[in-house]
């Protein structure tokens, strides 16, 4: 089989308190069981100033014999600009890109499980494996789902591997964190690029999947260990204002963008929500958060709108909520879980890909 060529993208900012992680990862990458002369790693640095960029470099100048770059911006443009530049600057003979984080291992056979599957898939646009917690057999992603209130789920999340997954699976999204994507697809419906770059972080993936399955193109999360990840560690451990902020907006601007049938009810949903998932954080700062993430997610939602983005959510496998029981997913986050864990359950054979 000659393999075909794929680009990994892979970002750093201001790391230097997990560099531990963040080589063992590009290690990784050095060890992947894959034609070193048909992968090339491509680093963007997103302006980091602590020092990790000269120290990940470094690394990177005394490892390996295949190709690779590095790119320095000047700021930070967050996780979407990051790979965008990244996407930007792959191989035009690359078939595929591989989004890794750095916080991320891909495990040793990990790319050519993924490649094997979607060489076989002509209509999977996004495609990712299963991810464990570092360190443990703890499901951190297996493909996500979405639901009519643009709630997000991390398939498997909370469970030990393998819980339900012993086959593929269509899912709503594909983890960015390491995550396979067919370069012939994005290009002819999204561009040069892969996200909306004012999205910054948070839903940005989704975005995508949501867009390829607007077009026909699946998303597929196969049941096979492929990495493992840290998590947590762009934005810190505990939630601080700036991811609240983000993902809140973005979740706000999604709703404007497309046709969920409960956009009306999602504006006072996240009012609601972004307390909640703000415990921590002082109370001036839950005010000024969610005042900010309401007023700019209404604005980026309209400039998006009017830019032609309109995304047709029921194309893809999305989460129904009836009505009556909406109530239940304004309390706490373990009812939001359970539920999509029951329709996962209900709806399995029709979620398997066949």
């Amino acid at each position: 089989m000659v393999w075909p060529k794929v680009s990994i993208i892979w970002l750093n900012y201001n790391s230097s308190k997990i560099l531990p992680i963040v080589l063992e990862s590009l290690e990784s990458v050095v060890g992947l069981d894959y034609p070193s002369d048909r992968y090339e790693l491509i680093v963007v640095d997103n302006g980091s100033t602590d020092g990790s960029f000269e120290k990940v470099k470094d690394f990177l100048d005394r490892r390996g014999s295949f190709k690779k770059s590095v790119i320095r911006l000047g700021r930070n443009l967050g996780f979407t600009g990051g790979n965008n530049i990244g996407f930007t600057a792959r191989d035009r003979d690359s078939k595929y890109v591989l989004l890794l984080n750095n916080d991320a291992i891909i495990f040793q056979e990990g790319l050519k499980t993924l490649v094997e599957y979607a060489e076989n898939y002509s209509d999977v646009a996004c495609l990712q494996g299963v991810v464990l917690k570092y360190g443990t057999k703890y499901i951190d992603s297996a493909g996500g789902y979405v639901n009519e209130l643009l709630q997000t789920y991390n398939l498997g999340e909370y469970h030990e591997y393998p819980w339900i997954l012993s086959k593929p699976v269509y899912v709503t999204y594909v983890s960015g964190s390491s995550a396979l994507y067919r370069v012939e697809h994005i290009l002819r419906y999204i561009g040069n690029k892969l996200f909306i770059n004012e999205l910054f972080g948070y839903y940005d993936d989704d975005v995508l999947s949501l867009i390829m399955w607007n077009y026909g193109y699946k998303s597929v999360s196969i049941p096979e260990i492929i990495a493992s990840h840290v998590g947590g560690l762009t934005f810190g451990r505990k939630k601080s204002t700036f991811s609240v902020y983000l993902n809140e907006r973005n979740r706000i601007a999604l709703s404007i963008i497309t046709n969920t049938r409960y956009k009306r009810i999602i504006l006072s949903h996240v009012l609601r929500g972004v307390m909640v998932s703000a415990l921590g954080i002082e109370v001036k700062d839950i005010t000024r958060v969610r005042v900010r993430a309401l007023y700019d997610g209404v604005k980026l939602g309209k400039r998006l709108r009017s830019k032609g983005l309109y995304i047709d959510v029921y194309k893809a496998p999305l989460v129904k909520i009836p009505l009556r029981n909406i109530g239940g997913h304004f309390i706490a986050r373990r009812v939001i879980v359970k539920y999509f864990e029951d329709w996962i359950t209900k709806n399995l054979s029709f979620l398997t890909v066949e």
